[in-house]
């Protein structure tokens, strides 16, 4: 179905510097380091697995274009790449190792559809009622972008880690099911009034760990 190109953004407060350091477009291997920033992602409940006593998620993915930590001596950026939750497990540590040292404030995740056709997200999973268990799937291909403060201080020549989790327990509860529109047997939450609820409680998904 047609989604309408709307980006949505529930900002934050004020923008650092124009410096910034790219980490690679690669994922962390998760593997410790001594110096820089770190990003540690999470999700709750944890995924995959219930979510509530009628929804199930078995993945979770989000096509981020652009992530970035704000200080004010300058901003860590990634770009491009894919954040998941799985049945293999969840997303790696993120690390910057050159991060230049600051306050860091504000955290933003921009999330974009590829011109292959990946979702800017999609989460799959089940949801029952009494007898009835069907599969669901949600995606969408709309530019989708949130901003959240945080108040991490990285010393020079020191470490500091950010967590951030994921939590969809809100965003898929209020979703009506029963009415959801049906193709082969999977209920399709990919467009209309349905679709818009949801990416708004999305945008409260993602918060400080």
């Amino acid at each position: 179905m047609r989604s309408i190109g709307i980006l949505l953004v529930f900002a934050g407060c004020h923008v650092g510097s124009a410096a910034q350091t790219d980490a690679p477009d690669e994922p962390g291997d998760g593997a410790p380091h001594s110096l820089g920033m770190f990003v540690d992602w999470s999700s709750s409940p944890k995924l995959p697995g219930p979510v509530t006593d009628k929804i199930d998620v078995s993945s979770a993915s989000f096509q981020i274009d652009h992530f970035q930590i704000v200080a004010d001596a300058g901003a860590v950026t990634r770009t491009r790449y894919l954040l998941s939750w799985d049945k293999d497990g969840g997303p790696k540590r993120d690390a910057f190792p050159d991060a230049p040292p600051g306050v860091y404030s504000k955290i933003t995740l921009v999330m974009m559809g590829g011109s292959s056709g990946d979702h800017a997200f999609s989460i799959r999973g089940t949801w029952r009622d009494n007898d009835v268990v069907k599969q669901f799937e949600i995606h969408d291909n709309v530019p989708f972008s949130t901003s959240f403060d945080c108040d991490e201080v990285l010393a020079a020549a020191g470490s500091a880690t950010v967590g951030i989790k994921v939590d969809l327990e809100d965003a898929l509860s209020g979703i009506d099911f029963k009415n959801a529109d049906e193709e082969g047997g999977v209920l399709e939450i990919d467009d209309g009034a349905e679709l818009a609820g949801f990416r708004t409680r999305l945008l409260r998904s993602f918060r400080l760990d």
